[in-house]
This record gives C-alpha cells, sequence and structure tokens, in this order.
C-alpha cells in the first residue's frame, strides 16, 4: 500500500470566510496502486468508486462529480446535471470566454488625450484621463502617465483634468454580493482602478473610486512640475481628441494567469465587463455574464445561470457536467494552452501552492479552486500516472468541515494523478 502524504496548509487565499492565516492544517491519504486498462470495466469502475469514496468524506450534504479519462471516455457522474455553487470555478468561465471572444493582443489601456497642442510647454486646452478598465493599473503605473505628460512638454494645462470612466457602467458590485465583499473580497468596480481599488476604503471611496484616481493623478502632475489650472469633472473623451500618452497592462493570457492563480474577485469581474463590451455592447456584470454564455455555447458548453464572473454571487450555479464541457472545450480550442497556464499547480503556485505535495499530484494537476461558506470545489486537468489525460470537476456543498471538504477534494485528484495501467 502506498501512503501519500499531504503537508499542512495555510488557509486558503480566496476563502471569504478565512480569517487566521496562521491556522493550518494536515490531512494523510492513503492511495493504494491503482492498475487501468481500456479493455478492463472493471478497473475502470473501480477507479470510479475510489474517487467517490475519497469526494465522500468531504462532509457535503450535496457532491457534483465528473471525470472523463482519454481513452477510457466517462469515469465518473455523480450528481453532474446539479445546479450548485460554483464559487471561484466560475472564474475558469470568464477566462476561457474572454480567451475566445477579445482581439488578439488585447491589453487594457489606460489613455491621456487633448484636442490642443502643448506650446512653450502651455496646453491651452484640457487633457482627458481615460479609463480603460485595467485591473492591475498601479500608483506607480497612474505616476508614469503624469511623467509621460512632463516628458511631451508640458508644463502647464490651462483648462480641466477630465475622467473618462464611461467604458464600462457605474455599479460597484454585482447582483447577488454580500455588502461585505466590497472591499473585503474586491475593490468597489470601476473602468477607472488604481491598485485594485483598495487604497482607500472610505464611504465616500466605495462609491466612487474614479474621481479620487483622478485627483491622485493631478498630485502626480504637480509633483512631476505639471499644473492643472482648471477643475477635475467628468467628461466623456471627444472623438477628436489625439492620444498624448499610455499605460497599458500585459497581455490578456498574462492578466488572466495572475487572476485565476490568485483568485482575483476584482480583476475576474472588469475582464467580465471588458467581454460585454466587446461582446455585445454592454458593459456591466449582467451584460458580460450573458456574453459569456453566448460565446461559450458557440463551443459546446452550456454555462449555469449567475450575475458575476467571480464567483461571489449567490445567484452564480453550474454544473459539473458543464465544468467538464468547459475544460474540454478549452483544450480543443485555440486557447488551449493560454488557458492552462491560467490554472494553479498543484505543490506550486496559487491556490494550489501549498496542496497535495509529497503525492502523485505534485506538479500534474492543474485546476481551479473554489471557496465559499459551505461551499468548496476544484475543476481542472491532469494525467493519470501512465499518461493518459483526464478532465475533471469537483463540487461540494453543504459542508459541515472546510478542512475536510479540501482534503477530500484533494485526495480525488490524487487518485486520478496515481492511476497507473
Amino acid at each position: 500500500m502506498l501512503v501519500l502524504g499531504l503537508p499542512a496548509y495555510a488557509a486558503i487565499p480566496d476563502d471569504p470566510t478565512a480569517t487566521d492565516p496562521s491556522q493550518v492544517f494536515a490531512a494523510t491519504v492513503v492511495v493504494p496502486p491503482m492498475a487501468l486498462r481500456a479493455d478492463d470495466p472493471a478497473a475502470v469502475d473501480d477507479l470510479a468508486a475510489r474517487v467517490n469514496a475519497a469526494l465522500s468524506t468531504g462532509t457535503a450534504h450535496t457532491v457534483g462529480a465528473a471525470v472523463d479519462v482519454d481513452g477510457l471516455g466517462v469515469v465518473v457522474r455523480r450528481d453532474a446535471s446539479h445546479a450548485l455553487p460554483p464559487a471561484s470555478t466560475q472564474k475558469s468561465f470568464t477566462a476561457v470566454a474572454g480567451l475566445l471572444s477579445l482581439p488578439s493582443g488585447f491589453r487594457f489601456t489606460t489613455e491621456l488625450a487633448t484636442r490642443a497642442k502643448p506650446t512653450a510647454g502651455r496646453l491651452p486646452g484640457s487633457i482627458w484621463l481615460v479609463a480603460g478598465g485595467d485591473p492591475y493599473l498601479t500608483r506607480s503605473g497612474l505616476r508614469a502617465l503624469a511623467h509621460q505628460v512632463r516628458a511631451a512638454g508640458v508644463r502647464y494645462v490651462a483648462a480641466d483634468l477630465l475622467l473618462d470612466d464611461s467604458r464600462y457602467d457605474n455599479r460597484r458590485h454585482a447582483a447577488g454580493w454580500k455588502s461585505s465583499y466590497v472591499p473585503d473580497e474586491a475593490g468597489p468596480l470601476s473602468a477607472m482602478a488604481v491598485d485594485e481599488n483598495q487604497w482607500r476604503d472610505d464611504r465616500a471611496f466605495l462609491s466612487d473610486p474614479a474621481l479620487p484616481a483622478a485627483r491622485l493623478f493631478r498630485d502626480y502632475l504637480k509633483a512631476e512640475g505639471v499644473t492643472v489650472h482648471g477643475v477635475i469633472k467628468r467628461m466623456r473623451r471627444p472623438a477628436d481628441a489625439v492620444t498624448l500618452g499610455s499605460w497599458q497592462s500585459g497581455p490578456l493570457p498574462a492578466v488572466l494567469r495572475r487572476t485565476l492563480k490568485d483568485s482575483n474577485n476584482f480583476a475576474a469581474e472588469l475582464v467580465l465587463k471588458e467581454i460585454g463590451k466587446v461582446v455585445s455592447g454592454d458593459p456591466s456584470s449582467t451584460g458580460g455574464h450573458a456574453a459569456v454564455r453566448d460565446v461559450l455555447v458557440q463551443h459546446g458548453v452550456t454555462a449555469g445561470a449567475g450575475s458575476d464572473g467571480s464567483g461571489l454571487s449567490v445567484y452564480d450555479r453550474q454544473t459539473a457536467a458543464a465544468e467538464l464541457a468547459l475544460l474540454q472545450a478549452a483544450d480543443a480550442s485555440p486557447a488551449a494552452a493560454d488557458f492552462r497556464a491560467t490554472l494553479p499547480i498543484a505543490c506550486q503556485d496559487g491556490t494550489l501552492e501549498k496542496r497535495m505535495c509529497n503525492t502523485a499530484a505534485a506538479g500534474r494537476v492543474f485546476a481551479k479552486t473554489g471557496t465559499l461558506p459551505g461551499v468548496r470545489a476544484l475543476s481542472g486537468f491532469t494525467t493519470t500516472a501512465s499518461g493518459r489525460s483526464v478532465w475533471f470537476s469537483f463540487q461540494l456543498t453543504g459542508i459541515t468541515s472546510g478542512t475536510k471538504a479540501r482534503d477530500a477534494l484533494d485526495a480525488a485528484a490524487v487518485v486520478l494523478a496515481s492511476a497507473n495501467e
């Protein structure tokens, strides 16, 4: 008998209920060696039984599970058509849809624009700060934009600093979020965002984080020796304005890698709004979710109900069967490599960095975690010990122990990664 020990785990980063990061857990998974043959249904049934047995230790009221193995076909279908809360595995739907629908080479771009030409250091008109929805724009990036104004020879702006944050709607949260989720789980949503809108948490900022960002930009202009004579106010950039400077995010695959590996709720929501803007012209959370469904159905995936891109909403529902279809559709698409690269890797990085170490799954399970009160989920890819590709989705709801539920998910993944033939 092979004994696979799982080391201590820190509190899960995407868990809204985790309050003590120093709390650690330990578990030991006992996995007898497994032999599989494609022409041996009994062996496949045995593998399914082992997966189900592992999941049954998770203290869940409902277990949704779907597993397919290349060359073996369907291995597990357990309540796989039951629509359950996906938690952060919802981000996988957002990511795949984004990779399939946003333009090749897409980057979030924050721009400076003007209709005037500077003369002898003086800009006779206004300057626009045009929000591009960049979820990872930092204060240093905003400062770099201010430096570009000075580098363009401008020392004095004779009119106003105008904020155009019209790229997305002005809702600061998605439907179905608990009031505490902003700012506890995500900064207030806005197209003009700095440091994930977590650099302040007062009531005025939470209701409108974009104007404070514009004021911060004016401060950076002043620090660069650029004076703005007028006021700060909102106004859309006119069509005839020309670009004075810009700051771009990394390419979309890099943005999504950071978002899924860290399970970043704020970034997932801005990506969702961008999908809505590009696909249907509706740059809201609701429009984005509808666009995700429209994009994925073209690839054979029937996404479930919901109202956000991160999985925080109480309205989000996905089935294990749909999660599995998403994984397989992504694998069959041009986005295959980019999507796999977004997923945390067991015992290596992201929300799986400290999980499944010293097991056959270490470095070989690529999966998105999901954690909400009463919910734990894990959906992704692995390979058997003999090299067969595996697609799996596990959903545990109504759990009474988060620790046991997490360990059950890991044990099931280890069973799959340990299968040999």
